[in-house]
């Protein structure tokens, strides 16, 4: 019989970063093929989202992780420093001299249509793959936040309070959460911010998804599944600030998760 050759398993090898630190990298599939060295950068995991936020615009690493929350911290600085090595994002200085930011570089920019094909896949072929699991209040708001057109928002402070049903039991602190649209900015707050709120809607997290992804139009379920209290004017242009009647047209990095 003949001997097999010798196998080694590993599933991660030590390469050394532009800034000298030592970082744990993907195993190589051993292919020349480009599909497959492609993918040793862009298939591992959580590495989708990381880009799909540094995308839609995100910079700092708190927001990052506000896109990506079952990320933990310790597996964010590795995945950023993988990335940083493989030359697809860069760190850059704030302007204000306080930390840093992470940039795609025109090699991470080059994923922006696997990324944008990537969700145009998931929005046709996963629908019925959500479960009540993923529809978490803080990810549809801090994607709200995303959406936002602020050149749109008149000059004051508009504050909108969302009361959440059907809420995952993991979830269930952030059962009641408020939007601040502003020009100069928009937030969102876990805890009531103590401004007067101008709009209330409430209704079930999974309507609420359905509007954001543009499976349901907002005008088919505001004042039925969406119940809103408040003035009236607000609630008319609440969809067109944040662009929920536009949903087909836009790109997925930029609509479907932001």
């Amino acid at each position: 019989m003949t001997a097999l050759p010798p196998q080694v398993c590993f599933s991660y090898w030590l390469r050394r970063s532009r800034c000298g630190l030592l970082v744990h990298m993907p195993a190589s599939y051993g292919q020349f093929c480009p599909i497959a060295k492609a993918s040793e950068i862009f298939a591992t995991r959580w590495t989708p989202l990381i880009l799909r936020e540094l995308m839609a615009g995100t910079h700092s690493f708190n927001d990052i992780q506000r896109g990506v929350p079952l990320i933990s911290r310790a597996v964010l600085v590795a995945r950023l420093r993988e990335l940083e090595a493989q030359g697809v994002i860069e760190r850059r200085r704030r302007a204000d001299g306080t930390g840093h930011e992470y940039w795609l570089t025109p090699a991470g920019d080059g994923f922006r249509s696997i990324v944008s094909e990537l969700g145009r896949w998931g929005m046709t072929y996963t629908r019925d793959r959500i479960k009540r699991s993923d529809l978490d209040p803080g990810f549809l708001m801090w994607g709200l936040r995303g959406r936002a057109d602020v050149n749109t928002l008149p000059d004051h402070r508009i504050v909108v309070r969302f009361e959440f049903s059907g809420v995952p039991a993991s979830r269930t602190k952030f059962r009641v959460m408020w939007l601040l649209l502003e020009r100069s900015g928009v937030g969102v707050c876990e805890k009531d911010p103590g401004f007067p709120v101008n709009l209330r809607i409430r209704g079930n997290i999974g309507v609420f998804v359905a509007v954001y992804l543009g499976h349901e139009a907002w005008r088919d379920v505001a004042g039925k599944a969406l119940l809103l209290n408040g003035d009236p004017r607000i609630g008319k242009q609440l969809p067109d600030w944040l662009r929920l009647g536009d949903v087909r047209g836009r790109e997925p990095y930029d609509m479907a998760l932001r």
